[in-house]
């Protein structure tokens, strides 16, 4: 999907993609969907390896160098992401745990085009 924006609507979109671990998020979703905790087992290889360390390390959340990203601070850059359609659930798979059934993510969009010229004026009811 391709999706256009006017310059009004940039913003939601630079905070959603504002900490780098969201640009992360999105390179593994490219591989096609996956489950949180799998995106959370490849972030955290990712960490781990010292990948991407510097622009990891210093926007994992409020700027703490941490070892390890924590699931509740991966479903706040999940929820963000999804919250301008940038990825969207899939669905839902059993847990092999016997637990509550894992969110499936995908990505929603493949391109992204800011139209500088054209201002899309909200409307209010």
């Amino acid at each position: 999907m391709i999706k256009e924006i006017g310059i009004d609507e940039t913003y939601e979109y630079m905070k959603a993609l504002h900490y780098s671990i969201k640009w992360i998020i999105i390179k593994i979703l490219r591989e096609g969907p996956l489950s949180s905790i799998e995106i959370l087992l490849r972030l955290n290889k990712i960490i781990k390896d010292n990948k991407e360390k510097e622009n990891i390390s210093q926007n994992l959340c409020d700027g703490r160098d941490e070892k390890r990203l924590k699931k509740c601070s991966l479903y706040y850059h999940l929820r963000e992401l999804e919250s301008v359609n940038i990825i969207k659930l899939e669905g839902y798979r059993a847990s092999e745990q016997g637990k509550a059934p894992e969110k499936i993510w995908k990505l929603n969009i493949e391109k992204l085009i800011i139209n500088f010229k054209e201002l899309k004026i909200k409307k209010e009811n």
